[in-house]
């Protein structure tokens, strides 16, 4: 359990890239303006990242699908990955209404359509 704490749960798929965050230097914790700019580049780094993990959205559910039809799963680790994917699925909803921006096929929709 503290090893999952320390590292994660190394069935989980990566966030597009996520770094560790860095610490904010003494100039940023002395300066308002630089540290609220650290918070902006560190928001936006996280959003890029959680949007490049709904990018994987049709690969995890073909692998939860393959997972099933194997048997190489139990139903409890396939609910919990059925889980997880009914977040980043809702994280998708929020990011098309918040950020369209991020996600990259964000043009390519039309106005309107329902993914």
């Amino acid at each position: 359990m503290q090893w999952m704490a320390e590292k994660g749960d190394p069935r989980s798929p990566s966030l597009g890239g996520l770094k560790p965050r860095q610490g904010a230097t003494a100039a940023e914790l002395d300066d308002p303006r630089q540290y609220a700019a650290l918070e902006e580049r560190q928001t936006r780094e996280l959003l890029q990242a959680y949007a490049g993990g709904v990018q994987q959205i049709p690969e995890i559910r073909a692998r939860i699908e393959a997972a099933e039809q194997s048997g190489e799963r139990s139903t409890s680790e396939l609910d919990e990955a059925r889980a997880a994917l009914e977040q980043l699925e809702a994280m998708k909803g929020r990011l098309e209404s918040e950020a369209p921006q991020l996600l990259p096929d964000a043009g390519a929709q039309a106005p309107g359509k329902d993914g």
